[in-house]
């Protein structure tokens, strides 16, 4: 592996070449077109943007012949800006010959929007760009959720015949679990503050992109440009918030903090690497070696097509993250945190939308310790502008710990923990559509199994807090005993509606300390 690494990041040609034209000068700024449509709205992200203008770059001293116009497509909550600034992403498209373009999608003017309203953006932009260039075909470079925005534009809106290839870097095709969380019961209050729970994060949930994924994969459309997709697997600094990102995500595989792996990859996409590159990195020029040579030969490629296969019925997956969250009051605010026995480490993060002015522990056995938190905002993706205050505890005594978490002002908190732990619980699911009393309906059926050696299996009891839709509140919250091996529906009567259902587990281990997890699904 230590080799491999070497050979990519140290010793391969990519870098050797890539290298001869780093140039330390700074490239102007790409220049802005007067074209531009009115703003979406206002609020949520901070930034205020005008929806519709794009920015054209500078011209390159040493034009690649034949080749297309690069687009770059920002992600959620983002701007056209975030490929020129703190970013050699432009510079280095540029120093390698390519003409380039930028465009202010909805989520440049502060709210962020769903591909539907981004897609149709784009479109027009595409086409406006296409003639400015004299007709120059255009390849697609998206960050993140803004690949999904570049597919809709191409699918649903007919800007296909004016683009040879997408380059998608950690583009969540089938989703993120991070926007499933953020319209979680626990998250609500957080994510309510932050203003993002948008257009754009509600479409990331992976149900809905499951349902997004269905329908565009079956048409002729999504066949017609390549796509050639890019993932990460790095986490990013320690106790930064992409790492508490990963940490969250580990239960689902590899992810770069924001984008599992698996989510990355498109059914019938080309994948050209996946690397130790966390959110932030991916979409900067260390990556253009990578891409570059297709888009370069692009022309000369064959389409390979890929056949649709349904999802398979029925996933399984670790049990090992405890969620909890809610308002907080000026002064003290105690959070009680159940910790088992056998615990080997317990990481923590809490999200808040201020700075703490103090945070530390009271353990089982009434002594004050100090929390040592690490803290850092976030200036990306589903929870940006959040303050993520990283903890851990190593081989903690079992019993009920309380976090004393001090905030200047009101705010709220959503507070993520992990357990590396003994006490192995595996929860099984799978969603159909049924007939219930003569309507359909979703049934949504689970299973929990776990090494009955650490837990009493017939102690669990799971509450389930389902929000349909939009809600900002739980439109219903159901009790389940859960008996070994046995398995429970339930049933969701709208089958076309989005609904996020947090299961809250708790019970005892064999030794008799109490045991809490959560899970938080969409469906």
């Amino acid at each position: 592996m230590v080799l491999i690494l070497m050979f990519i990041f140290g010793l391969s040609p990519f870098n050797r070449t890539f290298s001869k034209v780093r140039s330390t000068k700074k490239q102007p700024a790409p220049l802005l077109t007067p074209r531009a449509v009115h703003p979406m709205g206002s609020g949520g992200n901070g930034h205020t943007e005008t929806p519709g203008e794009w920015y054209i770059g500078q011209p390159p001293s040493n034009p690649k012949p034949g080749a297309p116009i690069l687009l770059f497509v920002q992600g959620l909550n983002s701007t056209a800006q975030m490929w020129w600034e703190d970013n050699d992403m432009y510079e280095t498209a540029l120093q390698h010959g390519y003409q380039t373009a930028f465009l202010q999608l909805y989520d440049a003017s502060g709210t962020s929007a769903d591909m539907w309203d981004n897609g149709r953006l784009l479109a027009d932009k595409i086409k406006d760009i296409h003639r400015y260039f004299g007709n120059r075909p255009l390849a697609i470079i998206a960050h993140s959720k803004g690949g999904v925005d570049a597919q809709t534009a191409l699918v649903y809106y007919g800007a296909w015949p004016y683009v040879t290839n997408v380059i998608t870097l950690s583009t969540p095709h089938h989703g993120s679990q991070l926007a499933d969380l953020a319209y979680s019961a626990w998250a609500g209050w957080l994510a309510k503050l932050l203003g993002k729970q948008g257009d754009g994060t509600y479409s990331m949930q992976t149900a809905y992109m499951e349902s997004f994924r269905q329908a565009t994969d079956r048409r002729q459309e999504a066949y017609y440009n390549r796509f050639d997709t890019m993932g990460g697997h790095d986490w990013g600094r320690w106790f930064s918030s992409t790492w508490f990102g990963g940490l969250y995500l580990s239960q689902y595989g590899e992810s770069d903090g924001v984008v599992t792996v698996a989510s990355s990859r498109l059914p019938y996409g080309h994948e050209i690497a996946i690397g130790a590159w966390d959110h932030f990195k991916i979409r900067t020029g260390i990556t253009f070696p990578y891409f570059e040579p297709i888009i370069a030969e692009t022309a000369n490629m064959p389409l390979t097509v890929k056949k649709y296969h349904e999802k398979a019925s029925g996933e399984s997956s670790e049990v090992s993250h405890w969620i909890h969250g809610g308002p907080l009051s000026p002064g003290d605010n105690p959070i009680s945190v159940t910790v088992e026995d056998h615990v080997k480490r317990l990481r923590l993060d809490v999200l808040t939308t201020d700075q703490l002015s103090a945070i530390y522990w009271i353990s089982p056995d009434g002594r004050q310790i100090n929390a040592e938190a690490a803290s850092e905002k976030t200036t990306i993706g589903i929870f940006k502008g959040a303050i993520h205050h990283g903890l851990e505890l190593n081989h903690p005594e079992p019993g009920t710990w309380t976090l004393h978490v001090n905030a200047d002002q009101k705010d709220a908190y959503l507070l993520v923990s992990h357990f590396l732990s003994d006490a192995h619980l595996t929860f099984w699911k799978n969603m159909s559509v049924v007939a219930h009393e003569k309507e359909k309906a979703k049934q949504f059926t689970c299973q929990f199994s776990a090494n009955e050696s650490s837990i009493d299996l017939q102690s669990l009891k799971v509450t389930y807090r389902i929000v349909k839709e939009k809600s900002a509140t739980v439109t219903e919250a159901l009790n389940a005993i859960v008996k070994s091996r046995s398995k429970h529906d339930i049933i969701l009567d709208d089958p076309d509606a989005i609904y996020n259902i947090t299961a809250d587990i708790e019970g005892l281990t064999q030794a008799g300390y109490p045991f809490k997890r959560t899970i938080v699904e969409t469906h």
